[in-house]
């Protein structure tokens, strides 16, 4: 075996993961992955939602047992809770009758450790991460960050080698978010705790670039890996700088075509009929916004152009775009968002001929017919919305099933093409008159 030096901390080798859902069907969630986290390394795991990064996560923490694959821990099978890592969860997690310095504790709980010894451990933590005034505050007491802090400091309370960050920053503002980040490559550049390395699941491009020093970039239906991108920019980094950027630019050029290819995967025209659209978890009024700011632009935007001036994610912008050309209204060749003329004719259009026009590409959609065929088959023309997410789970198995429902109950409505009863959650085929 290689020295201390070069041997991984964690690895994951040929790992799938699957779920049989409810109605039976199969999920497939990651594909084929394979990872290894060193030693004095910042592993980014960077991709949309969907990408199967926190279920990467679970797994080289030991929290979750994969189908297939193995998981080693110091070159050794891991086969239960990973004993090295500590985690950072998106949701604070803290428990809101316990004091800032109890939850801090609870990190401690299951170690064998004097009274003593844990109230010195919990006031270091507090102090690395500058909670100091706020031991006794309770959670409702303290921002988002604060409560963020928490989090960080029950995590660095264990003394662990492995620090698991799973979307830590997303529930934050950005100015809130950019000092933690911050202070988390601060204290792990320091080498003031136990910290040996740093797994972080982001959805944030910029993020990536700045922390990792080696980026994992996923795909999505099932998760995979795309590419693997080793980060050698100095610590800080400037995001001005040119090396930066075009590091940044090539990560687009990855993610793009993640969500929305160039040229779309083949499907075998026996499998045709049986696959669905993806369909992206976007309000109709982003698709509508979207169209019209691209309108004013003259027809034409590059997306990240886009995102930067509408202070939105890249990677939700790319999701605008994917729903507006699921829609017609758009083509996206490389980065750029396009008009079509379809889509000129809908920015220009008043209200009731939007409707229409919508009405009209929904009606053409596969997923779309699949749902009506119910409808038209069920009495009274309506089924419940429990019965619509056992239909998507079966038509799109790799989808969030309930948020798709609800993405499709909104943009059916705009469009008049299905109605919904938020009273009796049921969706039936608008007729021109109330349920």
């Amino acid at each position: 075996m290689a020295n201390d030096a070069q041997t991984a901390l964690i690895e994951m080798k040929n790992i799938d993961q699957s779920f049989v859902l409810s109605t039976g069907h199969k999920i497939n969630v990651l594909k084929d992955i394979n990872l290894t986290l060193m030693p004095n390394e910042v592993l980014t795991l960077l991709g949309p939602s969907g990408s199967g990064k926190s279920t990467c996560l679970r797994i080289l923490s030991g929290l979750q047992i994969p189908t297939s694959g193995q998981v080693l821990r110091g070159g050794f099978a891991l086969c239960r809770a990973n004993p090295d890592v500590a985690m950072v969860f998106q949701n604070f997690a803290l428990l809101p009758w316990l004091t800032v310095s109890e939850n801090i504790e609870l990190g401690l709980e299951s170690l064998a450790f004097a009274k003593g010894k844990i109230k010195e451990k919990v006031r270091q933590a507090i102090d690395l991460v500058g909670l100091e005034g706020f031991e006794e505050a309770y959670p409702k007491e303290l921002s988002g960050g604060m409560k963020q802090r928490v989090g960080i400091a029950r995590a660095l309370v264990m003394g662990r080698p492995i620090l698991c960050l799973d979307e830590p920053f997303s529930a934050l503002d950005v100015l809130t978010a950019e000092v933690l980040r911050k202070e988390v490559l601060s204290l792990w550049l320091s080498k003031k705790t136990s910290i040996q390395s740093i797994v972080l699941v982001t959805h944030n491009i910029l993020e990536a670039v700045s922390l990792g020093s080696r980026i994992l970039v996923m795909g999505i239906n099932p998760g995979h890996i795309r590419m693997a991108i080793n980060n050698d920019l100095t610590y800080p980094r400037d995001e001005k700088s040119g090396k930066f950027k075009e590091l940044v630019d090539d990560i687009h050029d990855v993610i793009t075509q993640s969500i929305i290819p160039d040229v779309p995967e083949w499907i075998p025209p026996a499998l045709a009929e049986s696959v669905s659209e993806s369909f992206p978890p976007v309000s109709i009024n982003e698709v509508i916004g979207l169209v019209e700011w691209t309108l004013r632009q003259g027809g034409k935007i590059d997306a990240f152009a886009l995102a930067h001036a509408l202070r939105k994610e890249s990677v939700q912008v790319l999701l605008m775009a994917k729903a507006a050309e699921l829609l017609d209204f758009v083509d996206t060749p490389s980065n750029a968002i396009v008009l079509t003329d379809l889509g000129r004719e809908f920015a220009v259009a008043d209200v009731n001929h939007r409707k229409q026009l919508l009405h009209k590409q929904l009606d053409q959609l596969h997923i779309i017919k699949l749902l009506k065929a119910k409808l038209e088959a069920a009495n009274h023309f309506s089924i419940t919305r429990h019965e619509v997410v056992k239909f998507i789970q079966e038509w799109l198995p790799n989808e969030p099933a309930s948020r798709t429902v609800d993405t499709l109950i909104q943009w059916c409505r705009y469009g008049e093409l299905l109605g919904f009863n938020a009273d009796k959650q049921t969706l039936y085929l608008d007729l021109g008159e109330p349920n």
